[in-house]
């Protein structure tokens, strides 16, 4: 994506005026405007409407803006600590910069503490502590990197039977019902389920999980005709708005029954067997990964530990 047109995009957003953001920028207004358009053509949504009170951003565009800023900030992170030498740099900078390759594992960062536990402990069975590098990402994120073979092998919350990379399915979780302290779900049927569902707002989570997950989210709304939603991007937002007995929503079981004390937080949940499609947990090893050693070997480890093992023990 074309990097000055992010740029752009982001400075009519803050001034609200093109010509405003066009002197900011050191262009002329023309060629602001042409970045601007072959911007929205890239989108295949407009990202601005022009008034009598100046320059506003669309639905579409406030919902893409902190996508746009974020990338922005990433990338201008990343060339502060890979950039040129500098004697002011932080010495962490270097050593982050400067760190000799490892092999690196990658964790859905939805799976509890037990599983990454469980990769931890299953790379130590095999390498040295500083022989590799465990780094939590969305599913999505670490799909792309094994795609890429940038990560060695990953532990994920998976949607897909098929990946262009090796994968092994460890196990499959029931979804789970998260709802309001002082309430229960009387029975573990459908029309209970709708009827519970019926009395809050729906806690619909945002991007990544909103299309990696959406096969899931698309069967729970149809099926219990779900009308009512409070979107969110933070697991802390979402406990804080069910506790406060305003939301309900529904999760791989793993994420709040990891304890099996059927609460997350002082929250209660309850599995939902045979009522939404079970979600799989999957374990890929990329060509890379191959190269470096990782067999299936280490999908048989992780499942050990995450089903009986004691994860996080050396």
């Amino acid at each position: 994506m074309d990097l000055d047109a992010l740029r752009s995009f982001l400075a009519v957003a803050k001034y609200r005026s093109i010509s405003k953001a066009a002197a900011c920028l050191y262009v002329s207004q023309p060629t602001m405007s042409q970045r601007l358009r072959r911007l929205e053509e890239s989108l295949g949504f407009v990202l601005f409407e022009r008034g009598w009170t100046g320059v506003v951003l669309t639905h579409q565009g406030a919902y893409f803006l902190p996508y746009a800023a974020q990338l922005i900030r990433d990338l201008s992170n990343a060339s502060a600590v890979l950039g040129r030498e500098d004697t002011s740099k932080p010495r962490s900078f270097a050593e982050v910069a400067g760190h000799p390759h490892k092999v690196m594992f990658g964790v859905d960062d939805w799976l509890s503490e037990r599983s990454v536990g469980a990769v931890v402990s299953s790379a130590l069975s095999t390498y040295g502590a500083d022989e590799f590098r465990v780094t939590s990402r969305p599913a999505t994120t670490l799909i792309d990197l094994l795609e890429l073979n940038q990560l060695d092998a990953g532990l994920f919350y998976s949607v897909d039977p098929d990946y262009p990379f090796h994968t092994e399915v460890i196990g499959t979780e029931d979804m789970a019902l998260v709802h309001p302290p002082g309430t229960a779900l009387e029975e573990t049927s459908a029309p209970a389920l709708k009827e519970l569902l019926s009395r809050y707002r729906f806690v619909l989570f945002d991007n990544p999980v909103l299309t990696h997950h959406a096969q899931i989210t698309t069967t729970l709304i149809e099926t219990y005709e779900i009308s009512r939603f409070h979107v969110v991007d933070d697991y802390r937002t979402m406990r804080a708005l069910i506790r406060l007995g305003e939301c309900i929503t529904v999760v791989p079981a793993g994420v709040v029954l990891d304890d099996g004390t059927g609460c997350v937080a002082d929250l209660p949940s309850t599995p939902l067997p045979g009522l939404l499609p079970e979600i799989s947990v999957t374990v890929g090893v990329s060509d890379a990964g191959r190269d470096h050693g990782v067999t299936e070997a280490f999908a048989r480890s992780v499942a050990r530990f995450l089903h009986g093992g004691e994860p996080g023990a050396g």
